[in-house]
């Protein structure tokens, strides 16, 4: 990539009382988009939004995992109030969904059809997107990816492109205080996974490294400071950093193997992203580790190795560092209570047998391979499904 794609980003104790400056006077409609659960946090924002001039209308038909039939449905919301601002507010999900909505309510002829970043989108002719996260985990907030659900073929729907990429992303610490406990997490270690993937992308970059790099070096020492105490503030404000700085990061060179694995486990079985990419990530490195790297494409093992000296991983040689490395992944989501195969979130061996090669057909279909460093076949995928399945693994 020959550019970096960033929004503006207001962060920091109190940043939602810098948003009214920021779209005062740049129009006189609002739609704010969440979910049920987050509907009643979102009073702060709806009040800062109709100081600044704007009628806000707030619609809370945001699901987890969202699905293409949520989009369309917020669409026709944007459709009928005709707002110059789109707000994604809450977690991933939510903020997916509200992108998605706004593509579709500025280009409705689009429904249905998938969207790449060849396509010629020309949003910002009806509204501009404002994403303000309550999770730290996504980035979301910061990134030219919405990931819809499609329910009837049991496969990931991306919307990939430049134009995705929110004007304004708002990092409220107070907005993550009480997080529970799961939710910390979950969201917490997908932090790690962008970041990761993102340093071990065939597309990763000299601007990408350094953000990708600190986001590890954060999520290792805040995440289980967080997950203790979800009232510690300072805890709170780096890992909504960290995961932020993260998807900057992966947002400017694309993630891989882990998100391939994940978004599959995540469409067939209905895992939670997050988590799912947790389950995944140690055994991708394990596979990317012990292959060579495509051509042109950064070797693993070397960016492996620097990213576990970045942590503070000593060792005798490269490969006891990288083990080093991916056990210290395993202890953390050990100490967060996160599960490291797919048999402990109760899969059963009969539903592996059964969906193994749905498995492998959408994760070999999913875009994260192209930016994967190694070649991986339909056999590496269904040996590492089955790895992932029964908790298999090198260390």
């Amino acid at each position: 990539m020959p550019y970096f794609l960033s929004p503006k980003v207001l962060f920091g104790k109190g940043a939602l009382e810098k948003l009214g400056p920021e779209i005062e006077g740049k129009g006189s409609n609002a739609v704010l988009i969440t979910d049920k659960t987050m509907v009643k946090f979102c009073e702060r924002l709806v009040e800062t939004v109709r100081d600044a001039g704007y009628e806000v209308k707030v619609w809370d038909g945001a699901e987890q995992e969202p699905s293409i039939e949520v989009a369309l449905a917020g669409s026709r919301v944007l459709i009928d109030f005709e707002p110059q601002w789109v707000i994604g507010f809450g977690g991933g999900s939510a903020i997916d969904t509200a992108k998605a909505a706004w593509v579709l309510y500025e280009r409705p002829d689009l429904a249905g059809k998938p969207i790449f970043p060849k396509v010629e989108l020309n949003l910002r002719q009806k509204a501009k997107f404002l994403s303000v996260p309550t999770t730290s985990g996504t980035g979301a907030d910061v990134t030219w990816v919405a990931v819809l659900t499609d329910i009837a073929e049991n496969k990931k729907i991306i919307f990939a492109h430049n134009d995705i990429v929110p004007d304004i992303s708002v990092l409220d610490p107070e907005l993550t205080t009480g997080l529970p406990k799961g939710l910390t997490a979950s969201t917490g270690i997908d932090v790690l996974g962008h970041a990761v993937d993102g340093y071990t992308s065939r597309q990763q970059t000299d601007f990408s490294d350094g953000l990708c790099l600190q986001a590890m070096k954060m999520a290792f020492e805040w995440l289980p400071k967080a997950y203790r105490d979800g009232s510690d503030p300072l805890a709170r404000e780096k890992m909504q950093n960290a995961a932020t700085i993260a998807g900057l990061g992966f947002g400017n060179s694309n993630t891989g193997l882990s998100h391939a694995l994940a978004h599959s486990v995540g469409a067939v079985f209905h895992i939670p992203h997050g988590r799912a990419v947790g389950i995944a990530l140690p055994y991708s490195l394990e596979y990317i580790s012990s292959n060579p790297p495509l051509p042109n494409a950064p070797d693993p093992v070397e960016r492996l190795v620097i990213a576990a000296r970045f942590v503070g991983i000593n060792a005798n040689s490269d490969q006891e560092r990288i083990q080093k490395f991916i056990q210290k992944i395993r202890d953390l989501e050990r100490e967060i209570g996160e599960p490291l195969s797919l048999k402990e979130v109760g899969i059963t061996e009969k539903q592996m047998k059964e969906e193994i090669e749905t498995l492998v057909s959408v994760a070999g279909a999913d875009p994260n391979m192209y930016t994967t460093p190694c070649k991986c076949k339909e056999e590496n995928l269904r040996q590492l499904f089955q790895d992932i399945w029964a908790g298999s693994f090198v260390i």
